[in-house]
């Protein structure tokens, strides 16, 4: 197993011996959490690139890498709109849906993974913040769910052969102000979640505790150019142009001194020349990484604060700690 991604996909095979809990903590990365050594083995994967949550999301659920997949990251072009993916609402922040009529198909053209646990004969229920989205609504396709404001809304524990809980606090604390006392306290109050969870897990269970991506540390951030009429997209530290030569937005971005790589997606190791269509029409076959301690922002996005970001290749935000647990 080399991959978060080729985790995920053991899930149907781990399913025929036991229950599978999994608990996704969004931005946890390779930060430490203090649990039980004797009850949990730590391993280190790699996530998908862009180190990002919507495409981990998608990888997730319909267990395919980005480059099959072809949705790269939280802003992507969809028609006459700039959407966020998920929860597929516009940068104003209006869901799609209400604006014009949205195919099912163009938002999660997959067989999600519950769907697929539903067929081989097993049960999933899913906690999250955001059961209401139109992604949600795809990706658990054949799956019961909860809504969940607090973690402790995840007891009593629904009786499924899989569970996936999905949590987002340390994430919004790491790109607000990252490593401080908020993050630390966050850390323990997880980490006392999860001694709970474990103590409620009924025999011949496995526990994943694992996340979607890390977070680095920001320290100057850069406005991205419009450059031949082409607005970027993408997300903090990858940004994606379309119709324009790489060697184009190279110069614009000398010109401005910003600190990234530019180059064609098939440049890439992940994507290669045999990648989705999508990749192009909603993103753009340019991309800009970028440099260590770098953040964007788009011409579409207002001037604020980030402490932390992800999207990138660094290693602390391309790497994730899982943690793995199975109680007999």
């Amino acid at each position: 197993m080399e991959s978060v991604l080729g985790l995920i996909r053991s899930i149907p095979k781990e399913l025929e011996e036991r229950r599978v809990v999994l608990l996704l903590i969004d931005g946890l990365g390779t930060n430490e959490l203090r649990v039980p050594k004797r009850h949990f083995k730590k391993i280190e994967l790699r996530t998908v690139f862009p180190s990002s949550t919507p495409t981990f999301l998608y990888s997730f659920h319909s267990l395919l890498p980005p480059a099959e997949h072809g949705f790269l990251e939280w802003y992507m072009r969809f028609g006459e709109f700039i959407v966020t993916i998920p929860p597929w609402d516009t940068i104003e922040g209006i869901p799609v849906e209400l604006l014009a009529p949205i195919d099912e198909q163009e938002v999660f053209p997959f067989k999600p993974l519950s769907q697929l646990l539903k067929e081989k004969g097993f049960s999933s229920h899913y906690y999250t913040p955001f059961a209401d989205s139109i992604f949600t609504r795809l990706t658990s396709r054949g799956a019961s769910q909860t809504k969940i404001a607090f973690l402790s809304e995840v007891f009593p524990l629904r009786d499924a052969d899989f569970s996936f809980i999905y949590w987002h606090s340390i994430d919004s604390i790491l790109h607000e102000h990252y490593k401080g006392e908020a993050f630390s306290a966050e850390l323990r109050l997880l980490e006392d979640f999860i001694a709970l969870l474990w103590k409620k897990l009924p025999k011949k269970s496995k526990l994943f505790v694992l996340s979607d991506h890390g977070l680095t540390e920001i320290k100057r951030v850069y406005g991205l150019p419009i450059v031949d009429g082409c607005c970027p997209v993408g997300g903090s530290r990858v940004a994606f142009y379309k119709d324009v030569e790489p060697e184009k937005v190279q110069a614009t971005f000398r010109r401005r001194r910003i600190p990234a790589e530019v180059l064609r997606l098939e440049e890439l190791e992940e994507f290669g020349k045999d990648f989705s269509r999508r990749c192009k029409e909603n993103f753009g076959d340019v991309v800009a990484i970028a440099k260590s301690n770098v953040a964007f922002r788009f011409p579409f996005e207002q001037k604020k604060v980030i402490r932390g970001a992800h999207g990138g290749l660094d290693k602390d935000e391309s790497y994730v700690n899982v943690w793995i647990a199975e109680k007999i």
